[in-house]
């Protein structure tokens, strides 16, 4: 076991960043807080069954239920457990495309989980991979992490290749480790502030 030596050392979150939202910017992007009006956008998303394969969840029924997700992003940010972002285009700010961001976060570890989806529209353009960089930036630099974990279906090749370009490193694949109408494997990718 690897112990590092950091005597005196007491890992901080920088919790001034949950004084308001932040907004991130990439290339195309601005990565923005989710509202109420997007609920018919997730609602969409979140009834595909092609969006919601490997997520290991019913596909949502009715709205409200994406109202209720919306609700639950806000109270994580609020208690400073998770950051959610909507990702829209620069010159579309409405159009929502995506989600993506911060759950979990584990603060005496500063850890966190990462969570995605893209509007299938836009799927193979490297949108997400252009969001999920400028979310692993502002995790490290701002927010002060040490680590982002994402935990992924093994044959969801696709946010395999996204963590791979943007650098995660797999560490564990555990077998039918948790249950949704069967049991299924999950693979867990990280990256650390060091790399």
């Amino acid at each position: 076991m690897n112990i590092s030596n950091n005597a005196g050392y007491t890992p901080v979150l920088n919790k001034s960043v949950f004084h308001s939202f932040p907004v991130l910017e990439s290339e195309h992007l601005c990565l923005r807080e989710i509202n109420e009006s997007d609920a018919e956008k997730i609602f969409e998303w979140y009834s595909n069954p092609l969006v919601m394969q490997y997520r290991g969840a019913d596909c949502f029924c009715q709205q409200k239920e994406a109202e209720l997700l919306i609700r639950s992003f806000k109270d994580q940010f609020d208690k400073q457990e998770g950051i959610r972002w909507g990702l829209v285009f620069k010159d579309r700010p409405q159009e929502l495309i995506g989600t993506a961001g911060l759950k979990s976060i584990i603060l005496p570890h500063l850890r966190s989980e990462i969570g995605y989806e893209l509007d299938p529209l836009h799927w193979n353009k490297g949108l997400m991979t252009e969001a999920l960089r400028a979310i692993t930036r502002f995790s490290f630099q701002e927010l002060q992490l040490h680590t982002l974990e994402a935990n992924i279906a093994p044959d969801n090749l696709a946010s395999e290749r996204v963590l791979q370009k943007l650098g995660f490193v797999k560490e564990a694949h555990f077998r039918e480790n948790w249950y949704y109408k069967g049991w299924w494997d999950s693979v867990i990718y990280t990256m650390h502030a060091k790399d």
